[in-house]
């Protein structure tokens, strides 16, 4: 054995020797690991550093009555279940390290190195420490004299100061009331010292004191950071016993002495200062939680949206908002935070915008960036620290447009950010954020992500534990959703407004209106075609936070007043927030949103790929559109904006193609089953189809048996034919069925539209579920209670040209409800085809141009037809 390893071994068997308590009270045996390493054996001390590390999780299990037995359980489970109970994050990566070291020291093929044991036996020692310097007696079986109350903030002080990388030197229980903690660490080449006094009272502590004569003052260490920490009647102006080198504060504003909350609050309130002047934003919204039994959101209280924030911040638990752009989701949150100065519990809140998280940044280096102004710690240990806090329920953490945070608005974009968001999650967190995208609360994947108790993604599942969460204590993310006020302006709209002096008018114009005329009013205008191509092209390569040099470089500048690159000489500064010491990102999103929509009005503009685009944009293109209508039938070839609000994108259509102005009906199909008995259908066959199937309508199945003899139907959709027949009926015509792109752009015109008409919902133009009951199904449950009491049992197919209205952009008729439409878009492997449309009895909001389905290739329904293409 070398005499460095030797001396390194001396030193760790004298810190070990520091935890003989632990070792007595758990029958372990410190000493077998050293021996193995010094005998040349560093496998073997892995493995007993593992056994070590389970007897103690073991402990921790069993002290937290976590459910189930410890016994039998591998270290990777006991791991997962201790986990919420530690802090600390740098215990974790102790523990994962202890993990991975005996992974693969179990594992053929690694070779195992002195080194190796040395770390293992080193993560051993962080282990120990952590709960030796807390003072919580969990591994020693020592009982604390201390107050439970006051035992729980001793261990919460001492983690903070471990965390900050010191290490425990004394500790003295004094009475039940006051406990005494001294804490050292180098720098460098300075050491630094913190000595803390917790106890209730000025007087306990002076009892204390004259019961010891004063020698708990007598230290001959170097010069200490100290503090008074009080339970009651402490302030920094008290009269402190210890002399005049001791910091007073009570227990719940010790965090004063490593933020700087009022000076993150003055900058939250005062990056919107236009949002707040009006006073206290009355918002009234629903606060939905999840149905344990079925999973479904239900409403469990309706009133004003911040009285129930105030609610939500006082009991605990998480949070998610979900309102339209322009709602008031900001304002909300930022006001929810400005109230911490009046607050009893979590009165330490901090606001994240999150449209600031630069691309790729990870989520701890995004909350470093923004905490480092605030706090008194240095940079390395700011997320730490706030992680510290954030975990022990100490604070309240608002995190605003997570939607504009993620690479994609997807179940996979959402997941990746939440797994992140997780490592400030815990079993006593508070955690509200905020989102346009309603995605999030209709979605019952991204329920049942958000939902602690269900959780069914394997994938979070596991980032959860691997931030030392257990996503069976995580609180549930129950949803406020913000009330839309029918006939009234949102509050976004209503500040505009009064931007542009057009006072408290009840028939406002529109948020595309309003937000172009205050871009027009503060934008020279001989600039405003650059910031259209600029902003709206940097819109859509996700890029939100501009510098002053690149909008020198790339506008002008002129945009500067006397050619200062200063906030205050910046001509729009109307329209923008500082985003740091010389950037500048939109006061609101929609801003930016709207200028992309104009710059997408262009189709010179329109490049197919996968640009971040979102459901305003959409919006605010449909409104400030005027396509000419056409009638011939024909979808030009060009890039069309498809799909659904939280996924849209821009896609190509490369050839023209002439859609059927009518779905096929019944006398045109009949027209082809009189040329297959006569001829048969072979030429025109998909080469795929079975032999069995044929080319009847599936006449068991018609919910009229007459409905293809009658001539009262012969204008009717043809219904209850599979694909295999909807492909020969398109051959026989000549045609082809269109695919579901092509579909959906005909559907939606160059505008992006809601609806083959526009955006307007129109219950009289189109044969839905809405039609049939006789009144609107906004919800899910409305119409599934209007199915199960039999309200829908008379719905059906009807006319194809009995809605006039019901057309699209380029004159197609009766895309939207009636019956679905089968298109050539096949998943093969699955052995189904994709539909559009929707049908009759479908409520109105699945409906939109945007809707799809999938249907087996052989299956047969009276909700679906199809209609043909012709290339040309």
């Amino acid at each position: 054995m070398s005499i460095e390893l030797d001396t390194r071994l001396f030193q760790l068997r004298n810190e070990l020797d520091d935890h003989a308590r632990v070792a007595r009270y758990l029958g372990l045996d410190f000493e077998r690991p050293i021996k193995s390493l010094g005998d040349g054996y560093p496998e073997n001390t892995i493995a007993l550093v593992g056994k070590i590390t389970e007897r103690i999780l073991k402990q921790l299990w069993r002290h937290h009555n976590v459910p189930g037995d410890p016994g039998g359980k591998s270290l990777n489970e006991l791991i997962k279940g201790a986990q919420p109970y530690i802090r600390s994050s740098g215990v974790l990566d102790s523990l994962r390290d202890i993990q991975r070291l005996r992974n693969r020291s179990t594992h053929d093929g690694y070779e195992i190195a002195e080194e190796d044991g040395l770390a293992a036996v080193r993560r051993l020692l962080d282990l120990l420490a952590w709960f030796s310097s807390t003072g919580s007696g969990i591994l020693s079986g020592d009982v604390p004299k201390l107050a439970p109350e006051v035992a729980i903030k001793a261990e919460f002080l001492a983690g903070l100061y471990v965390t900050l990388g010191f290490q425990p030197v004394k500790r003295f229980e004094l009475s039940r009331n006051t406990v005494y903690q001294l804490f050292f660490r180098e720098r460098g080449l300075r050491s630094e010292y913190v000595e803390l006094l917790l106890s209730r009272s000025v007087e306990d502590v002076s009892q204390v004191l004259e019961a010891t004569d004063g020698e708990l003052l007598q230290t001959k260490l170097p010069k200490l950071t100290r503090f008074l920490v009080l339970e009651e009647n402490g302030s920094s102006q008290a009269s402190s016993p210890l002399g005049g080198d001791y910091r007073v504060l009570t227990y719940d504003r010790f965090m004063d002495a490593f933020v700087n909350l009022d000076q993150h609050l003055t900058d939250v309130v005062g990056s919107y200062p236009e949002l707040l002047a009006a006073g206290r934003l009355t918002v009234s919204g629903d606060l939905l939680s999840t149905d344990e039994r079925t999973g479904e959101q239900q409403v469990s209280r309706i009133g004003a949206a911040d009285q129930l924030l105030d609610d939500v911040a006082a009991t605990g638990g998480n949070l998610l908002i979900v309102g339209r752009s322009g709602s008031g989701k900001t304002t909300l949150l930022k006001q929810l935070v400005a109230r911490s100065a009046t607050a009893g519990r979590r009165r330490y809140r901090f606001y994240f915008d999150l449209s600031l998280k630069q691309p790729g940044e990870p989520f701890r280096e995004f909350i470093t960036r923004m905490l480092t102004p605030y706090m008194e710690v240095e940079s390395t240990h700011v997320f730490e620290v706030f992680n510290y806090f954030a975990r022990s329920g100490s604070v309240l953490c608002a995190l605003d447009g997570i939607d504009e945070a993620v690479s994609s608005a997807t179940q996979a974009g959402f997941l990746e950010l939440f797994a992140e968001i997780a490592q400030v999650l815990s079993a006593e967190s508070a955690v509200i954020t905020a989102s346009r995208v309603s995605f999030l609360e209709d979605s019952p994947q991204v329920r049942r992500l958000l939902d602690g108790t269900a959780l069914v993604s394997e994938k979070l599942v596991q980032q959860l534990h691997a931030q030392g969460v257990n996503p069976l204590l995580v609180p549930r993310f129950s949803a406020l959703r913000l009330h839309d006020a029918i006939g009234k302006a949102s509050p976004l709209e209503i500040r505009l407004a009064h931007d542009l002096d057009l006072g408290d008018r009840p028939d406002l114009p529109h948020l595309s209106e309003l937000a172009w005329q205050h871009i027009v009013r503060v934008t020279p205008p001989e600039s405003l075609p650059s910031l259209v191509s600029y902003f709206g092209a940097a819109f859509l390569r996700d890029r939100t936070v501009f510098s002053f040099v690149d909008l020198v470089n790339d506008v002008g500048i002129e945009l500067f007043e006397g050619g200062r690159l200063t906030y205050d000489s910046f001509r729009l500064r109307a329209l923008f927030r500082l985003a740091g010491p010389s950037a500048v990102a939109f006061a609101h999103c929609a801003y930016q949103e709207l200028l992309a929509a104009e710059y997408l009005r262009d189709p010179a503009n329109r490049v197919e790929a996968g640009p971040r685009l979102t459901e305003q944009v959409r919006e605010f293109l449909s409104r400030r559109s005027a396509p000419a209508p056409a009638d011939d039938c024909v979808l030009p070839a060009g890039v069309y904006l498809v799909g659904p609000s939280h996924h849209l994108m821009l896609r190509r259509i490369d050839q023209p193609v002439r859609f059927d102005r009518f779905p096929v009906t019944v006398k045109r199909y009949n027209r082809f089953l009189e040329a297959v008995r006569r001829d048969g259908s072979q030429e025109w066959d998909h080469p795929a189809k079975p032999p069995e199937f044929s080319h009847e309508p599936w006449l068991e199945r018609l919910r009229l048996r007459d409905y293809f003899t009658d001539p009262a139907y012969e204008n009717h959709p043809a219904v209850c034919v599979n694909y295999w027949s909807a492909h020969a009926f398109a051959r026989f015509e000549g045609k082809r069925l269109p695919t579901s792109l092509e579909w959906e752009a005909a559907a939606r015109g160059t505008d992006g539209r809601l609806f083959p008409w526009g955006d307007d919902i129109d219950l009289g133009i189109v044969n839905s579920a809405d039609t049939w009951s006789g009144r609107p199904l906004i919800t899910y449950d409305a119409w599934r209670e209007e199915l199960d009491r039999g309200g829908l049992s008379q719905a059906m197919p009807g006319p194809v040209d009995a809605h006039p209205g019901n057309v699209s952009p380029f004159g197609i008729r009766e895309m939207a409800g009636n019956v679905w439409e089968i298109t050539g878009s096949v998943l093969t492997e699955l052995g189904e085809v994709v539909i559009c449309g929707g049908s009759y009895d479908n409520p109105y909001r699945a409906l939109q141009a945007s809707s799809k389905g999938l249907f087996r290739r052989r299956g047969c329904s009276n909700a679906v037809g199809f209609r043909c293409v012709e290339e040309l």
